[in-house]
Formats: structure tokens, sequence, C-alpha cells
């Protein structure tokens, strides 16, 4: 990735701010499934289904985004969480940091998106199915923390 040249002087300290939460996500993309897994997660059989529904769901996005190579090890990783949360016997998941930290900001962010939503009245149908996923968004990262 090619970084653009910004001018300090014209940005305010929110823009500035996501610019720099932003870069710090490009660097954890990097260094994804280069590190050693030795942080283990559990996960209950719920949390599982709703984190393989979630990866095929990022995976698909990330695809039709970056298809480089450079992508490799994300799109790799997407795959091994997806196999492990498919795999009924295994209880954990077993992460490296980069990898954990990485996780855990798509869900918050994921989590951010849903909650700014704003939906009119007579969507009653949606904003129930928002609710219950907030709802699921939030036990995972309790599970995770």
């Amino acid at each position: 990735m090619k970084g653009q040249r910004v001018n300090p002087e014209k940005l305010n300290p929110m823009e500035m701010n996501s610019m720099s939460s932003m870069m710090g996500m490009m660097s954890l993309l990097q260094k994804i499934g280069k590190g050693k897994r030795k942080y283990s997660v559990k996960l209950e059989k719920n949390h599982k289904k709703f984190l393989a529904r979630f990866m095929t769901d990022i995976k698909k996005q990330f695809t039709e985004t970056y298809a480089d190579t450079q992508m490799k090890g994300v799109l790799t990783f997407f795959d091994y969480v997806k196999s492990a949360c498919e795999n009924k016997t295994a209880t954990e998941l077993k992460l490296s940091y980069e990898e954990f930290d990485f996780l855990k900001r798509l869900l918050t962010d994921s989590l951010k998106g849903i909650e700014s939503m704003q939906l009119k009245w007579y969507n009653l149908i949606k904003k129930a199915t928002l609710k219950m996923m907030k709802t699921q968004y939030k036990e995972v990262l309790k599970q995770m923390k």
C-alpha cells in the first residue's frame, strides 16, 4: 500500500485520529499470519457459529477490495478462524497477538457501525435483527476479553 501525502494544518483532530487508527489497522494487516499463535480464546457453541458467519462475510468484503497478493496472510487467517469455528470438537481458538487485536478491532468496528445505524419507525424487523446482532457482538467481545 502506498502512503498519501496530507497537509497536517488542514486536518481537524477527529480526522487525524481516524487516519492514525487506519494506519494502525494497515500495520496490523501486514503482520497477520507471521507470528506464533500462543493466545487462546475459549468460545462457546453459539459464538463459534456467529464467528464463522462473520468470517465468511468479512472474507467476501476483503476479496472484493484487496485481491492482491499482499493480503494473502489475511485471507488465510480468515480461513483458519472459519475452519476452527466449524470444528465441533475444538472449544478454543489459538491466535497471535496481532491476529487477536485485529479480530477485536473488526468486531468493535462492526459494533460501532451497527450502533450508528438510524432506521425509520416502520423498519421493525430490521431493528429487531440489529438489536440481536448487537447483543451477539457484545457477547463475543466480552468472551474475548
